[in-house]
């Protein structure tokens, strides 16, 4: 496969799982502050800030809409602005447009699930998503990027093809998980009076929905919802498809299958990463690393899998020295 094919396949599966990931992102901050009884004040930038840091687009957001952080500015940035690159109306277009270069390799069914998707969500904003309610419309995105991996999965032939594609959709999916839990954690965690109080487990079940994944931890780990447990849940469970572990383990077997690329040496370091990443979460201990820093944590989790995001595309794609981070977050189509 032509390494410009196989780059535009990773980069639609990154660029749709990214806006699924988004929406629970902002689902999980919506859902947070009205358990917490703060609609009255969601101009509080205690309330919103958290998931611009969390995301990591900060100083772009502060550049573009000042130093007031109100809900609407929050959800303007990280739905529907343009000029955010991780914006969920942006890495729709970029995985349109990616698409649209590679038509000849997609059927036509998955076009067309693109394409409406993007058509639709074009011309919405702030007013839209207030007019359907935060959990309609974000149940929407949610639904129409799962409608496009279920035809993706019934439609792309199990060659390279499906297996760079699945690759990209399981980096960023790990990825996009630990900033989820990051959200909870770091930034709304709540005085150490309200720790294992029924607000904080109601808190830790709101995080498990944004995951999808309350109804399989109550069948998987039966008792209380609490930091320790739903972390190492979200974190180190085998079966859960959104967990960090089944993730990157799914991100391993693909590169397995995709075979040795043009360079070894840079083929052999993404694989050895990836390897060495899937180990090191495995074996964590969940409450050492709380112990010890969970935000730190979650935040080494990331620059790894961009390491491997890296090696892949040095390896593959590009064949010239590594992308630097600021690539990494600026890549578009």
């Amino acid at each position: 496969m032509l390494s410009r094919v196989a780059n535009l396949i990773y980069w639609i599966a990154r660029y749709l799982e990214r806006a699924e990931n988004t929406a629970r992102i902002v689902e999980v901050n919506a859902q947070l502050v009205l358990d917490l009884q703060a609609r009255q004040a969601a101009d509080d930038p205690r309330a919103w800030e958290p998931l611009v840091f969390v995301t990591g687009s900060d100083e772009q957001f502060h550049e573009l809409y000042g130093d007031k952080v109100t809900e609407r500015a929050v959800v303007e940035f990280m739905l529907f602005d343009k000029r955010n690159p991780s914006s969920v109306l942006s890495c729709v277009a970029f995985a349109r447009e990616n698409a649209r270069c590679i038509r000849d390799q997609l059927s036509a069914e998955l076009w067309e699930t693109l394409n409406t998707f993007f058509l639709r969500l074009k011309d919405d904003d702030f007013t839209r998503y207030a007019q359907l309610g935060a959990a309609d419309y974000l149940a929407w995105i949610k639904c129409q990027t799962q409608l496009f991996h279920g035809v993706a999965d019934a439609m792309i032939p199990r060659h390279e093809g499906w297996w760079f594609y699945d690759l990209g959709r399981h980096l960023e999916r790990a990825d996009n998980i630990t900033r989820i839990l990051d959200i909870k954690y770091f930034m709304i965690l709540p005085g150490l009076q309200a720790v294992g109080s029924a607000l904080d487990m109601v808190q830790w079940a709101s995080v498990l929905r944004s995951c999808s994944g309350f109804e399989a931890f109550r069948r998987a780990r039966r008792g209380d919802l609490d930091l320790v447990r739903v972390v190492d849940y979200l974190l180190r469970d085998e079966a859960f498809p959104r967990s960090v572990l089944y993730s990157v383990s799914e991100a391993e077997q693909c590169l397995a299958r995709i075979g040795p690329g043009d360079g070894q040496p840079a083929v052999a370091r993404a694989r050895e990463l990836i390897v060495k990443l899937r180990e090191d979460i495995r074996s964590a201990d969940i409450k050492a690393v709380i112990a010890s820093g969970l935000h730190e944590y979650l935040d080494g989790l990331q620059l790894r899998i961009e390491q491997i995001h890296v090696a892949v595309q040095r390896a593959y794609i590009t064949h010239r020295p590594a992308a630097t981070p600021d690539q990494l977050q600026t890549q578009g189509a």
